[in-house]
This record gives structure tokens, C-alpha cells and sequence, in this order.
């Protein structure tokens, strides 16, 4: 069942076309009014720096050798609420500054999706 309370204005930031694709498509049928997709690290930024987001779903590894982490850096600083999105399960190990950080393990789909919107962060 979607959440209750669900953000209007999502930055999904995805380097894999298809998954990209797939998740705009999941958050919208969730009932989020708008996703802002980018897929490189200068891409995110970029939108975060013309667009006030509600939420960001962040791929912890870009490609080119890219990761999320000035992107989740600068959404602390304006207080937007993120989850980072991986395939690398148990064995992601993030700085210790975002230890409480909501995890999305991907392959993810709508329960998973319609979870982490939901207004409590997880507890796992």
C-alpha cells in the first residue's frame, strides 16, 4: 500500500539507464509528483543547485569511477531527506557520518520503493 505521506519532488540520481527508467516509473506510480533524473555526480549537483527536492535516491557507485557522497554532502546540509541505492548488499561501507543513512538494496521494486517513502526512516 503507497504511503500516506509521500515527497512531491524526487532527485533519483542513476548511472544505469534502465533502472532509472524503472524507478521514475515506480515513484510516480507511488504518487510523487515529479523525479528529477541524473546520472553523474556534475548532473546532481547541478540539479540541486536550481531545484529544492523533497527526497533524492542516490546510487552509491556512478560511473567514471564516481560515488554519491558530495551529493549526499551537500542534501545534509539542506536538510533533504536521501536513501542510497546499491547492489553491493551487507558489504556497502559508508562513512561513519551517515551510519543511520537509509539503505535501498537494489534489485528493489514498488513495496521497497513505497517503504522507504514512507515518513519513518528504516531501522534495519
Amino acid at each position: 500500500m503507497p504511503p500516506s505521506s509521500i515527497p512531491s519532488l524526487v532527485l533519483l540520481v542513476e548511472d544505469h539507464a534502465v533502472i532509472a527508467m524503472n524507478t521514475e516509473i515506480l515513484l510516480l506510480d507511488l504518487g510523487v509528483a515529479e523525479v528529477k533524473v541524473a546520472a553523474s555526480l556534475a548532473g546532481a549537483l547541478a540539479l540541486i543547485e536550481t531545484t529544492s527536492f523533497d527526497f533524492a535516491i542516490l546510487d552509491v557507485n556512478l560511473g567514471e569511477g564516481e560515488n554519491c557522497l558530495p551529493i549526499a554532502e551537500r542534501l545534509t546540509r539542506d536538510g533533504v531527506r536521501f536513501a542510497f541505492a546499491t547492489g553491493m548488499g551487507d558489504e556497502m561501507v559508508l562513512p561513519e557520518a551517515y551510519g543511520d543513512a537509509m539503505i535501498l538494496k537494489k534489485p528493489y521494486g514498488f513495496e521497497d520503493l513505497a517503504h522507504l517513502l514512507s515518513d519513518e526512516p528504516n531501522s534495519e
